[in-house]
């Protein structure tokens, strides 16, 4: 019996082939409201992970909202992790306050423990919640988050024991009064990676400062760090490094470390080993290579 090109093709699609899953049904975002705890209705995007792969909470900056992380979506995607991003409160489609009535992150005081930055991290506790409803255990969540969400991701997981990682992006001691250190100290022994531009001379010492005191607490083996030229917030991940990162997912901490002279590595650009006496560009490295520290150096606000 012959089957029309058509049919056949409908087959295809439905048995999961052509998504490169033969026998799934294709994976599709999803487009959802999450409620915060205190009323808060948050604008959210939602991608189931494939099967045994992790999730990944991606938590913009201030100012931003989770089109931040657009270049991750398809490369989440592709490498089969699921994903859940969110506009933080005021920020973004999240302009609906629990009175019901609306408005934006400039209205929102910028100092105080207990502004609306500050509460923010109920809007991380909403999305921990539904991956929760949806069967998302803690050892497969990963927290990732830029500036202000690098700092809600370190204290959502000292809150969350469970969670398995943090990769904070261009972390900083203090944003609008939202700290970092105290929940650093409170992280434990997890991996975290640590991602920043090394062109801000001032958010560059803050880096090392935190770099410092994660390895004291959390244990020089659980701590990576990427140090790129330039950027600062998500801008620093590019096509052309983020493989790096998914490297991390897999293989986040680090072997025993060889101790090496300033000397010795000060020519190197941070992740390239030798090879041959030259330095390989990043699309060279296998996808399967996970990468070292780079060289250790040692209050602003960021509104």
């Amino acid at each position: 019996m012959k089957i029309k090109p058509l049919l056949f093709f409908a087959l295809l699609l439905r048995c999961g082939t052509l998504n490169g899953q033969p026998g799934h049904e294709p994976r599709v975002e999803e487009r959802i409201i999450l409620t915060a705890d205190d009323g808060w209705k948050l604008n959210a995007r939602y991608l189931k992970a494939a099967e045994t792969a992790p999730t990944v909470l991606l938590i913009h900056r201030q100012k931003k909202n989770l089109t931040e992380w657009n270049l991750w979506f398809d490369y989440l995607k592709r490498y089969g992790y699921g994903y859940l991003a969110m506009d933080l409160r005021g920020h973004g489609l999240s302009l609906v306050m629990p009175n019901g009535s609306t408005t934006t992150y400039k209205a929102f005081a910028i100092s105080g423990s207990n502004n609306e930055f500050n509460k923010m991290i109920r809007d991380v506790e909403a999305g921990l919640a539904y991956l929760s409803t949806n069967s998302v255990t803690g050892d497969k969540i990963i927290l990732v988050g830029s500036i202000l969400g690098a700092s809600l991701a370190i204290k959502a997981a000292a809150i969350h024991p469970d969670l398995s990682m943090v990769a904070a992006v261009s972390p900083v001691l203090n944003v609008n009064d939202v700290l970092s250190v105290n929940p650093l100290y409170a992280y434990g022994k997890r991996p975290l990676l640590m991602i920043a531009g090394a062109n801000r001379a001032r958010q560059y010492k803050e880096f090392q400062l935190l770099n410092d005191i994660a390895k004291l607490t959390c244990g020089k083996a659980n701590v990576t760090i990427m140090v790129e030229a330039k950027g600062f917030g998500a801008e620093i991940v590019t096509k052309y490094n983020i493989r790096k990162i998914f490297n991390w997912f897999k293989n986040p901490r680090l072997p025993d470390i060889v101790e090496l002279s300033t000397a010795a590595v000060q020519d190197l650009e941070p992740f390239e080993a030798p090879a041959n006496g030259e330095p390989r560009p990043p699309e060279e490295i296998p996808e399967d290579e996970s990468f070292g520290s780079a060289q250790d150096k040692t209050a602003p606000v960021y509104e």
